[in-house]
């Protein structure tokens, strides 16, 4: 028996690959003539890190003799046509790591030398061989159809009542013609990573509702009717809380202390089981209305926000405008600094006014979804989560998304994203909850994938039920509690842990400066009637001791004439 013992240890000290198969080690070439990394290798990388935590980012031109050295799983992604280096070419052809091929260039590479990619476009149906599944997507889409009669085939197009292979599968080696991974499309290739990383599944699809902007403007009501109906069908909802509302008209800050039966309706629901994230501070910028603003992102110039609205703005000048590289980063670095103040007072005040509310916030959410990559790296110093979307691209708001998996994004700098997968109740549609399940349907592609949608508590109840019936109609359903998750947020004050379903605080903070911080003013229009309440106290102290101060040098003169 100890010899069997001694055999079974000495078999785990010398295979370190079963180890390496559960973590493996990814990297990601990719062709393309942007010098930077473009939002669709970004994409991929958040879609590969439900795999793996260990990925490496190269342009084909950055490849070394060493860069496949500890590499099991390598993608070359083409996102445009171009002669792969032929160093790089040479580095691939001869690793040892199963490759998966995405777009442009495949065909100059070992492994899919025989596969004859044709072009294809306003491709809208998509077939998955895993499920048998025909599916219709709303926006038309370019592919490769790829022609080979050994290849195992993962999904194929259908266009003109014919069927092409699209995504194959050669020995260990993929190749998908799905490229605009941007495109809903690319649902296909993320379900056959599965296949591709030969990973256990699990047969659920976890899933939140996010009440959404919650705010000192909320109606107490209704959140309260809402929410508890959630909680009474035990569903462990998120109240994504913006704890002031800016007036913008009056440009006044209101907050939860102003409205008390609103913020006891909101310790109730996290009383009973809601947990709340941060949706910013005030969700908004410049003169924009709490809500409908945005809080990390410039929209207006479309860069990052680099100043506090009350201070000049800076608008962020291209690279162009610099003679070298070099100089260009210096620059980035010195603007970049006002965006890191802004957020981190911005994420700081958030956290530690909901503490002080008697809140425990355990997660974020960026209004509208909007921030640089520099902000994710902030932000992670503070949240181990996201939720919502992620902002592909470092210089366009508007080329975000997510993936269908929770997943962790090397953007993300370690914090976990929970998608926003089926988007929201929208009342300005006549069935709002049937786009949704429409949404829903799409996600049933791909293994795991997650179920993550938001309402608004200003609708009431009349989508609500429908919603709910929706999402638990799904397949192996099962709500996200976000207290199981092991979550944790802090600033340099506060820290908030969750374990095994229990919230614990630590706040270093005095209670009395920490109590007295939320009733400090921080619109200007409030500073400037402070400041002017302070002044007049002031002089009204001083007068008030000048006063006492005669009067005592004319009892004393009295007393002397006297004596």
């Amino acid at each position: 028996m100890r010899y069997k013992v001694l055999i079974v240890l000495f078999a785990l000290l010398c295979f370190p690959h079963v180890t390496h198969a559960n973590s493996p080690n990814v990297t990601i070439v990719y062709s393309s003539t942007s010098n930077d990394v473009p939002p669709e290798v970004h994409k991929l990388d958040a879609l590969v890190s439900r795999f793996s935590e260990n990925i490496h980012i190269l342009r084909d031109t950055e490849v070394t003799e060493t860069s496949f050295k500890k590499t099991s799983h390598l993608f070359y992604f083409g996102l445009n046509p171009a002669t792969i280096p032929s160093s790089t070419r040479k580095q691939i052809n001869e690793s040892n790591a199963a490759l998966y091929g995405i777009g442009f260039n495949a065909n100059q590479l070992k492994a899919f030398e025989k596969i004859d990619a044709i072009r294809m476009q306003g491709v809208s149906t998509f077939y998955q061989e895993r499920t048998d599944t025909n599916l219709t997507f709303e926006l038309a889409d370019t592919v490769f159809s790829v022609n080979n009669q050994v290849a195992t085939v993962h999904a194929r197009i259908a266009q003109r009542d014919k069927e092409q292979p699209t995504i194959i599968q050669l020995n260990e080696h993929f190749y998908s013609g799905i490229y605009n991974l941007l495109n809903r499309s690319s649902l296909l290739l993320a379900d056959s990573l599965y296949d591709f990383f030969e990973v256990e599944v699990k047969q659920e699809h976890l899933g939140y509702i996010r009440l959404e902007d919650v705010n000192p403007s909320t109606d107490s009501k209704l959140l309260e009717e809402v929410g508890n109906y959630l909680l009474d069908h035990n569903i462990p909802v998120l109240l994504a809380v913006i704890p002031i509302y800016v007036d913008p008209d009056s440009g006044q800050n209101v907050h939860f202390t102003d409205r008390p039966e609103l913020l006891d309706v909101m310790k109730s629901l996290e009383n009973r089981g809601a947990s709340v994230i941060s949706h910013g501070y005030t969700h908004q910028y410049r003169s924009s209305e709490t809500g409908e603003g945005f809080e990390f992102w410039d929209v207006e110039n479309n860069q990052p926000i680099l100043t506090p609205s009350d201070e000049e703005h800076i608008l962020l000048k291209p690279k162009e405008a610099f003679s070298n590289t070099k100089e260009y980063n210096a620059y980035l670095s010195e603007v970049l600094d006002g965006e890191t103040s802004y957020i981190q007072s911005k994420l700081t005040n958030s956290i530690q006014e909901l503490v002080s509310l008697d809140l425990h916030p355990l997660g974020f959410e960026a209004p509208h979804y909007t921030m640089s990559h520099s902000g994710y790296e902030v932000t992670a110093n503070y949240f181990s989560n996201v939720f919502g979307q992620v902002q592909w691209s470092n210089t366009d708001w508007e080329v975000m998304g997510v993936t269908p998996y929770v997943s962790k994004p090397s953007l993300l700098h370690g914090m976990t994203l929970y998608p926003e997968t089926i988007g929201y109740v929208r009342t300005d549609l006549p069935r709002p909850v049937d786009e949704m399940r429409r949404a829903r349907d799409e996600l049933m592609l791909v293994r795991e994938s997650m179920i993550g949608g938001f309402y608004h508590p200003y609708i009431g109840m009349e989508h609500l039920a429908d919603l709910v019936d929706m999402m638990e109609s799904t397949p192996g359903f099962q709500w996200l509690n976000l207290r199981n998750q092991n979550e944790w947020v802090r600033t340099d004050d506060v820290s908030i842990q969750t374990s095994n379903g229990t919230i614990s605080l630590q706040d270093n903070r005095s209670p009395i400066w920490s109590q007295l911080k939320l009733h400090m003013p921080n619109s200007f229009l409030e500073k400037s009637l402070w400041a002017l309440a302070i002044i007049t106290f002031t002089a009204v102290l001083m007068f008030l001791i000048y006063t006492l101060y005669l009067r005592t040098q004319r009892k004393k003169r009295l007393f002397k004439e006297r004596g």
